[in-house]
């Protein structure tokens, strides 16, 4: 059975539970990343931020309850965030829009990682060992990992 960490990034781009939201959009713009695990000094995994989660509190509320949307050609100036809502999410801190972590210890097959992101409907897996960060993971890693297999049958792979 082939395991999450072999194919997992080791190197991890993590936050802290003190940081304000505006320290969260710029290491997502930098690290040019979607998840961001939020840890505590000692490592301890303690929740997610992502940048849809940021994003989300820009969006007015009617968006999210829409399920057809895309026949709406021009939002103007709804595409914006109000002033008002700059300042408030300037007020924030990841403690106050991070979500409750979904992880898999490093030892899991890539199977399970696979069916638990699509559950929770993931791009991206947080990997711990013993509560402690260790990795991510995302949807593409774990599909390199079945291609990988895939390729290594013998015969062509198309005729």
């Amino acid at each position: 059975m082939e395991q999450i960490k072999n194919w997992m990034k080791r190197e991890v781009i993590s936050i802290t539970p003190d940081a304000t939201l505006r320290e969260v959009a710029a290491l997502i713009l930098e690290k040019r990343v979607g998840t961001l695990p939020v840890v505590d000094n000692g490592g301890t995994l303690v929740g997610t931020v992502s940048i849809t989660s940021i994003v989300k509190l820009f969006l007015p509320d009617f968006v999210a309850v829409m399920d057809e949307i895309d026949f709406v050609h021009d939002y103007g100036d709804l595409e914006n965030a109000s002033a008002e809502d700059q300042q408030r999410a300037k007020m924030l801190h990841v403690t106050d829009v991070m979500e409750e972590p979904i992880a898999m210890e490093d030892e899991a097959g890539l199977v399970h990682a696979l069916s638990v992101m699509e559950k929770h409907n993931l791009r991206d897996l947080i990997v711990t060992r013993d509560g402690k960060l260790v990795g991510i993971a995302s949807q593409v890693d774990i599909g390199r990992a079945f291609l990988t297999d895939f390729t290594k049958e013998t015969g062509p792979l198309y005729s």
